[in-house]
């Protein structure tokens, strides 16, 4: 097993940032301490939810245990963790006679979101083993879940008479499906059966998906993600993650490579200023240079946020190189927090129009003159009227993981400056690691002009001004039209049913015809 640089700290053995804990306070009141929430993600797994529509129901538990386990390491809250322990016992609850643990019944079982779903309830018990205080818990969490696993085994694998695993959902090219390798390899660290090993090598060498091998492509270092067989930018991470955590296990240097060369593509042509990547809904589009368009779709999801600060925390803890914790940090003080939703706005379904009450996470962040609240991701609806969704349920764990790495980083803090980023006509602002934003209603006039910064002795002209209530940043652009006013972007459009919610990162820089988008 390969030694990390660093390890995550254990409950109560640090103190969060202020702000910081602001969040985690914040999401454990609002989500991770609700019963009705984990009654419903639990009963799924007893009426088999996902069955008629071939659903993803099945994950929500899994995302909620692991943000909650990892908001329990930040803040060593009682009470949330006797939430958690029942929730646990809940799901064992549900295993079939064999074992099994799906919301898929047998006969559906294989396809869709079921190895997807079945993943999720692997990462949320092993996460939850780790803050487990009752040593026979953990004991009978792990046989659980080797029974769990072994009925998986049973049915997918490379021998005569199995399904291939590329081939257990019709969607992604059997990515989602194969992303199950990272905690196929934890359950390993923790009981290392050959099988499991053989079952996770077995992945590796299928590469990932039905149409190419994607480890084969990230070694070869030609072909970037958004023109792989398939393009889904969470699920191809999630995949990647398994793929660095085989390298941890086995030593291979290759899978190494192959994960690093893939992180340092992804940062090259996928990563926006505000940490995210997908500007064509929640696909990998070499979104470093589509940034700047309007999107009239959904743009830069949070579960890709989150996957993306987890994928690079994994490599700060592994290397101890800064680099990938100013990562986590560039996606955590932008795009993560700014789709918190403090305000409880209600959401706008995109075809519809209908709007469903507010979740704690807005699914998507506008980058060029939009409005944030435009869809719900991943939203699933139960037979009670009751309703969620996949960064709904993934958020928590972005909130967790920020102020865990921060803790362990070792480079001092540089003085901010503004610098400016041009790309395709426009110009975007950043100031130290926050990115900044027009937001019209705090500007109280169109955001839509031509923005040309004055500049002394080639440097920007601009004053800081006094923050308020819930902003990091703010200061006044000169510019030759007037003066320009800039926030950070997480307190940007925070209220998007507002007549005046539109916002923006970049900004033209000469005239143009431009017809406000509602």
């Amino acid at each position: 097993m390969i030694q990390y640089k660093f390890s995550l700290p254990a409950p109560g053995t640090f103190q969060p940032g202020p702000r910081e804990q602001v969040y985690l306070d914040w999401i454990t009141k609002h989500q991770l301490t609700d019963g009705t929430l984990w009654r419903h993600f639990v009963e799924a797994f007893r009426t088999k939810a996902d069955t008629n529509d071939r659903g993803w129901r099945g994950e929500y538990w899994g995302k909620m245990m692991r943000g909650a386990c990892l908001v329990y390491r930040c803040t060593n809250d009682d009470a949330l963790y006797a939430v958690l322990e029942r929730a646990v016992r809940a799901l064992l609850d549900c295993a079939e006679d064999d074992g099994r643990l799906s919301t898929y019944d047998r006969a559906a079982e294989c396809a869709g979101w079921d190895l997807w779903c079945r993943k999720y309830v692997l990462t949320g018990m092993l996460h939850f083993c780790d803050i487990c205080k009752d040593a026979s818990l953990i004991e009978t969490i792990l046989d659980a879940m080797e029974r769990h696993l072994d009925c998986l085994l049973a049915v997918v694998g490379p021998e005569d008479g199995k399904k291939d695993i590329t081939e257990t959902s019709d969607f992604w090219r059997g990515v989602n499906s194969c992303s199950i390798l990272e905690p196929v390899l934890d359950l390993y660290r923790r009981r290392p059966e050959p099988r499991f090993l053989a079952f996770a090598k077995y992945i590796i060498e299928t590469g990932g998906c039905s149409g190419g091998n994607l480890i084969d492509l990230a070694l070869q270092n030609e072909t970037p993600p958004y023109l792989y067989p398939e393009t889904k930018a969470y699920e191809t991470m999630s995949f990647f993650e398994g793929v660095l955590a085989y390298y941890e296990v086995t030593g291979d240097k290759l899978y190494l490579d192959a994960a690093l060369r893939f992180v340092s593509t992804v940062c090259r042509t996928e990563i926006t200023l505000i940490g995210c990547a997908g500007c064509t809904h929640e696909q990998f589009d070499h979104a470093a240079v589509r940034q700047s368009e309007y999107a009239k779709k959904a743009m830069q999801e949070t579960c890709v946020t989150v996957t993306w600060m987890r994928f690079c925390a994994r490599l700060f803890l592994l290397t101890g190189e800064d680099r990938y914790a100013a990562r986590v940090e560039q996606s955590a003080l932008n795009a993560l927090y700014g789709s918190v939703n403090f305000f409880d706005q209600p959401h706008t379904m995109p075809r519809s129009g209908e709007l469903v009450p507010a979740l704690p996470f807005d699914s998507y962040s506008p980058l060029y003159m939009n409005k944030r609240g435009k869809g719900v991701g991943g939203l699933k609806k139960y037979d009670d009227g009751f309703f969620y969704g996949c960064c709904a349920a993934i958020g928590a764990a972005g909130l967790a993981v920020y102020p865990l790495i921060e803790s362990l980083r070792t480079e001092q803090p540089q003085p901010y400056t503004l610098e400016e980023h041009r790309l395709n006509g426009k110009i975007a602002f950043t100031f130290g690691p926050y990115v900044l934003a027009r937001d019209e209603a705090k500007d109280k006039k169109r955001i839509t002009a031509p923005v040309r910064p004055r500049k002394k002795d080639g440097k920007l002209c601009y004053e800081i001004l006094p923050c308020e209530k819930g902003e990091q940043v703010r200061l006044r652009l000169k510019t030759t039209r007037g003066d320009v006013l800039l926030t950070d972007f997480s307190s940007c459009g925070k209220h998007w049913h507002d007549s005046d919610a539109l916002m923006t990162v970049w900004m033209p820089t000469r005239p143009r015809l431009f017809r406000k988008h509602k």
